[in-house]
């Protein structure tokens, strides 16, 4: 069974859905959560320069019932953390605390993507990948390395698998995949338009979809069958910059192994690509 998601990876997921006034306290909580556990939320909204009733829909968007809710959860995390310094800056002056605060903030994306996963929509998912006549791995931009690695790991499994780096290409697949097919499309946002209007082209046609996406309430998640949420701590450093894939990677890497462990005749297939790889190494 998943676990429930924590306060910071709630906001990082709802991040780029909040108004410009929410962002404000989400950045604040980000910032000053041992702060934040001992105000109330006319303190909050003061230090926030925001209004009560943002608080309040701050809360809401966040999966808590109200302020209250929220500081009782920050505060259970809080204890709960592991005794590790790291901050949110990155300078070139001081690279060794760097690479510290990159690899911590890395660690908790990962940690809060994979123990976040349903186990039983997970196995739903191995077992329509499994059963499929071909998987297509559709993506925009920033994820379409993400895609193009499923792709071919899924075919050195032996399971026929497509993916392009043109977004034309991509849709005129979808547009002849058939029921038993399986589409998984990335993205981080969940909103690009293309990506949705594939997906609702594979559904027309009975194609499952399977949406791999920071935000669990985008319409390409809504517009899915299943969706795997990745955690995002893009905003940790720069809330302007898009540069993670590692989340989406950990997953795909996932169900790789998984499907390795499950597909009999997998360690056949791996084994064969691997030694005509290696016929071609010096």
């Amino acid at each position: 069974m998943a676990k429930e998601a924590t306060v910071r990876n709630q906001i990082f997921s709802a991040y780029d859905s909040l108004f410009d006034a929410e962002k404000k306290v989400a950045d604040y909580l980000m910032n000053h959560q041992e702060k934040a556990i001992e105000m109330s939320v006319s303190e909050l909204a003061a230090a926030c320069e925001a209004s009560q009733a943002t608080i309040v829909r701050f809360c809401k968007k966040i999966g808590c019932n109200g302020y209250h809710h929220l500081k009782i959860k920050m505060a259970k995390e809080m204890r709960e953390q592991d005794d590790h310094e790291f901050s949110n800056e990155i300078s070139i002056d001081n690279i060794e605390q760097s690479l510290k605060n990159i690899m911590a903030s890395k660690m908790e994306e990962l940690k809060e993507t994979l123990s976040s996963i349903d186990g039983k929509m997970l196995r739903r998912i191995i077992d329509l990948i499994l059963n499929a006549n071909v998987v297509e791995f559709t993506a925009m931009g920033n994820t379409i390395p993400v895609a193009l690695d499923g792709s071919y790991k899924f075919n050195q499994l032996g399971i026929p698998a497509v993916s392009s780096t043109i977004w034309e290409t991509q849709e005129a697949y979808a547009r002849t995949m058939r029921k038993g097919d399986v589409m998984i499309a990335i993205s981080a946002s969940g909103a690009s338009r293309h990506l949705l209007n594939m997906a609702n082209i594979a559904k027309e046609n009975g194609v499952e979809v399977v949406a791999i996406t920071n935000q669990a309430k985008s319409p390409l998640a809504e517009a899915s069958d299943y969706t795997l949420v990745t955690a995002t701590r893009e905003q940790v450093f720069h809330d302007q910059v898009s540069f993670t894939r590692m989340a989406a990677m950990a997953v795909i890497d996932s169900l790789f192994l998984l499907l390795f462990s499950t597909k009999w005749d997998s360690f056949k297939n791996l084994s064969e690509h691997e030694q005509s790889v290696a016929e071609d190494k010096i």
